[in-house]
């Protein structure tokens, strides 16, 4: 698991938004990686609640359905 002690970037808020993730991907991703790498696709379910979590686009704008979030928050999902 990657370490982010020593970065001055993230704060409280953001491992909390990390630890949502990867119990998210826990729940949701991982159990079907293997199987969607073999299909080549990923199920729309999956899209479907990565959105419903805040996990798709989420700087996007309010108006526009999202969190309105900096981008700290997609490095993190990216991570």
């Amino acid at each position: 698991m990657l370490s982010t002690a020593g970065r001055t970037a993230y704060d409280a808020d953001l491992e909390l938004f990390r630890d949502q993730v990867r119990k998210f991907f826990d729940k949701e991703l991982y159990p079907h990686l293997d199987r969607w790498e073999a299909e080549g696709i990923v199920d729309r379910e999956f899209w479907k609640a990565y959105g419903a979590a805040g996990l798709l686009c989420p700087q996007v704008p309010s108006e526009y359905g999202g969190l309105e979030l900096d981008y700290r928050f997609n490095a993190v999902i990216g991570e």
